[in-house]
């Protein structure tokens, strides 16, 4: 005698991460399975399906589900997309400090370049000061040591002061490296929040797409593809009309 063939485990969903926002296959899910409990809901097809298990409670359960996944959809592209807002916003605060540090070398020029070339390359003048983050960041650190002083230092180093370039402005410098530093902070949290939303939301879709099927395989067994009187509701529950659901 043949050995029953054991039943095939549902697929788990395909999650890829293309260039979309949210997977698009996990937001089809959610569709579909809002579709399969529309095709539940008449009080005759939901009384057949609990008669074979389906009963109320994981008709309710599944229902809270789709929208509480939808949340996390929502909460993955909002820290997707503000993501890009804070990247957009890097740049502007990038050409903020640049601009104030090059003000500062002006300065210097002014100052130095007839009596005292040696002081220029303090200044980063005629370096690639602004190549990476790290580097800027380091010449706006230096640039501020250097106008400010560091009497901790040793030998102290004495407060460089340059024509033009005020305590305001100072202050100024000091607080658009700040801001620049700040948001590569800024980014990071929002690119975790954005990473752990769609690890949930692919979890949420897994058990979703469980639950979907089970109302599905039920639904099948009671319409079967024998009667053809079965093939519109059939449809509704997206079975195939000619064979069993695999």
């Amino acid at each position: 005698m043949n050995e029953p063939t054991p039943p095939v485990p549902p697929p788990e969903p395909k999650v890829s991460h293309g260039r979309g926002i949210v997977n698009q296959a996990l937001l089809e899910e959610l569709t579909e399975a809002e579709a399969i409990l529309k095709a539940a809901a008449p009080a005759d097809r939901a009384a057949k399906l609990a008669e074979g298990g389906i009963d109320a409670g994981k008709i309710a359960a599944l229902t809270a589900a789709i929208p509480a996944a939808r949340t996390l959809a929502s909460q993955a592209a909002q820290g997707t997309t503000g993501k890009q807002g804070v990247t957009a916003n890097e740049s502007v605060l990038q050409d903020d400090l640049i601009n104030k540090i090059q003000e500062v070398q002006k300065r210097a020029r002014q100052k130095y370049a007839a009596t005292d070339p040696s002081q220029l390359p303090g200044y980063a003048i005629g370096q690639p000061f602004y190549s990476s983050r790290s580097v800027l960041e380091q010449t706006g650190a230096n640039l501020l040591r250097k106008l400010n002083g560091d009497p901790a230092a040793v030998p102290p180093v004495p407060a460089d002061m340059l024509p033009g370039i005020t305590p305001a402005k100072i202050a100024a410098l000091q607080t658009a490296l700040a801001d620049y530093q700040d948001v590569q902070g800024d980014q990071t949290g929002a690119q975790s929040s954005a990473t752990t939303a769609r690890r949930q939301l692919e979890a949420a879709v897994s058990g979703i797409m469980a639950e979907r099927r089970e109302i599905q395989f039920a639904a099948d067994a009671e319409w079967p593809h024998t009667d053809p009187a079965n093939a519109g509701i059939r449809v509704e529950f997206q079975l195939p009309v000619d064979r069993v659901m695999k």
